[in-house]
């Protein structure tokens, strides 16, 4: 086994500087094109929209080149991995990262229901974890490794909304686990995002620890300026680190920045084994301007259509048909330290997001059936282009075969029946009548005042 050396790990890592120093411009410079170039090599490996992509016609505008493969699934939680299709139609692991996508009750309805807030949002989100991470083990045989040398990295504060600790020992009955923190708080810096309020860091690490981790990503900037402080940690105390373990509600954007994080641990600690990413619920897509929508926050929002990238489970797809206004929503998440911390300012930032869809459906009299395609398309479901004669399980697992690796026809079945109980004959007519978009907004906006009032 090769000996840790700090004093060369130290060469092969840049400095991260305080942001108030005289040398912050030049190190948020120098992040901000590393960022740049791993990101531009990690868009030549996974896939991208297609240029051009027409909302609402048949086909996605996604190659299928990564699907969802079904690795475990009980009554509590599904879990799937992402992987690239090889020459022969087979799925391949090729990444350096083993990533996956859970999905479970618990985080379909905090992922659902825009108004489940506060403490609800965090109960739904431990309990949804829990039964997530047993299924993960089956896979990772995560709970073998001794709690004594398990950490868990928050990133504050949208890392705290994962609970980590608790998840932690619900899942694999650990008890001796630690708790590091470090603030890292994105903001809007002219057409891109750079980092703030990053002051406060508090490490208490284990030798060969295993590190967990959470936050909500969007840009993966405060990730990227959060993984610095840490590795600077790990090298400076000498410590060698084994697994780093990711759990996210987030998009693409993550991955290439793991990725060039998982190669400088390789190279930097001898030991050091793998690195796990977990999506949650999907991998979404983060809102960029060409998309289709007149109401959104680009490098914000996180989007559900399949046509700009968005790769989610079949259960996630299934909850979407239980009420008509989840797909409609801006984002899947929102903001997620709102959500937990000022939940008031959290519902009038949902309320907001409506008054300016009212204001847009008013003035274009728009159709309900033309907003909920921008968000959430419902092509695989019908057999013709114009998307007005309903199609068949049979279909559905043609269109998604794309998407979703290992599915049964009774799982196909069962999808497209609750899509017809949601989507009745008399419901698509309505939905295709001008103005009936403001029907809509005029409903929900009266529920959110019911509940801020």
């Amino acid at each position: 086994m090769a000996c840790f050396d700090p004093d060369a790990a130290k060469k092969r890592i840049a400095p991260v500087h305080d942001l108030h120093s005289p040398s912050a411009s030049a190190s948020v410079a120098s992040r901000t094109m590393v960022t740049a170039a791993v990101r531009e090599r990690g868009e030549r490996l996974h896939c991208r929209p297609t240029p051009g992509a027409v909302q609402g016609k048949r086909g996605p505008a996604v190659e299928p080149c990564e699907v969802l493969c079904k690795r475990f699934k009980n009554e509590a939680a599904a879990v799937y991995e992402i992987l690239p299709l090889g020459a022969d139609g087979q799925p391949r692991r090729t990444s350096p990262l083993s990533r996956y996508v859970i999905s479970s009750n618990g985080t379909r309805n905090m992922l659902c229901f825009a108004e489940i807030l506060n403490r609800n949002f965090t109960e739904e989100m431990v309990k949804g974890l829990t039964y997530a991470f047993i299924g993960i083990d089956r896979l990772e045989e995560l709970s073998v490794i001794s709690s004594k040398s398990v950490n868990v990295f928050h990133i504050l504060r949208g890392g705290l909304n994962f609970r980590l600790v608790e998840v932690l020992r619900n899942a694999f009955g650990y008890k001796w686990h630690s708790s590091s923190f470090v603030s890292s708080q994105r903001v809007k810096s002219g057409s891109s995002f750079d980092v703030s309020d990053d002051a406060y860091r508090k490490f208490v690490i284990p030798e060969n620890p295993t590190i967990y981790s959470g936050d909500i990503v969007a840009t993966g900037v405060s990730l990227d300026n959060a993984m610095g402080y840490l590795a600077r940690y790990l090298i400076d105390n000498r410590i060698n680190l084994r697994n780093f373990v990711f759990v996210t509600i987030g998009c693409q954007e993550i991955e290439p920045i793991l990725t060039s994080w998982h190669e400088q641990f390789k190279s930097l600690f001898p030991c050091y084994e793998k690195t796990i990413l977990i999506y949650i619920e999907g991998r979404f897509v983060v809102a960029q301007e060409p998309a289709p929508l007149a109401t959104k926050l680009p490098g914000t929002d996180l989007l559900r259509n399949y046509k700009l990238g968005s790769l989610h489970t079949p259960e996630f797809e299934y909850s979407q048909f239980e009420k008509l206004i989840i797909p409609l929503e801006a984002c899947v998440i929102y903001d997620g330290g709102k959500k937990s911390f000022e939940p008031i300012h959290h519902m009038e930032e949902i309320r907001g997001f409506w008054r300016r869809q009212k204001s847009w459906a008013e003035q274009n009299h728009v159709t309900l059936w033309e907003e909920y395609n921008n968000r959430f398309p419902l092509d695989p479901y019908f057999a013709d282009e114009e998307m007005t004669v309903p199609g068949s399980p049979d279909l559905l697992a043609r269109q998604r075969s794309s998407m979703w690796w290992g599915l049964s026809q009774e799982e196909y079945r069962h999808l497209f029946q609750r899509f017809r109980w949601l989507w009745t004959d008399e419901r698509l007519r309505w939905s295709r009548k001008p103005g009936s978009f403001l029907t809509v907004c005029d409903k929900k906006l009266l529920y959110l005042d019911s509940h801020i009032s």
